[in-house]
């Protein structure tokens, strides 16, 4: 099943299985997917901003690709052996969950927040800084250079 070019902005989905669908360049924004298991999906140039993710497991792979996430939150969600490529992951926030071989590759990471759900992402040693800054700006730190300016 392919579903392109839709809006489908504020579609609440829940309880569902979706098994090999396509969303290519739709418009998903605010939209709410609960308990929804996703094998074998494709998001494709979609806009996916303040979206929320509760529960939703990957049983089969996972492919987010060019899509922008930004705001979106990752509840509880299972995206273990899943792809997020080439997103705008600018506030999207990672609230408990699993996560373990999501490949995050090829994304800029340093706005994220949750990091601390990330645990065993596949990542690129450039993106190391990426993930310090995100971290540094979550534990809200001051750096020492800056008290001098106050």
């Amino acid at each position: 099943m392919e579903f392109i070019g839709c809006d489908l902005s504020s579609l609440h989905w829940s309880a569902s299985k979706l098994t090999r669908v396509v969303f290519r360049d739709c418009k998903l924004l605010g939209a709410t997917l609960e308990d929804v298991t996703l094998d074998d999906v494709l998001f494709d140039n979609c806009k996916l901003d303040y979206s929320t993710l509760v529960r939703v497991r990957a049983a089969g792979p996972v492919i987010f690709s060019g899509c922008s996430l930004r705001e979106a939150t990752f509840t509880a969600t299972d995206l273990a052996d899943s792809l997020l490529d080439n997103c705008d992951l600018r506030q999207a926030e990672f609230e408990g969950g699993t996560y373990r071989g999501l490949d995050l590759r090829g994304n800029d990471l340093s706005r994220l927040t949750g990091v601390a759900s990330l645990k065993h992402v596949i990542i690129d040693r450039t993106q190391t800084p990426q993930l310090a800054e995100a971290l540094a700006t979550q534990l809200e730190v001051t750096y020492g250079e800056d008290l001098s300016d106050q």
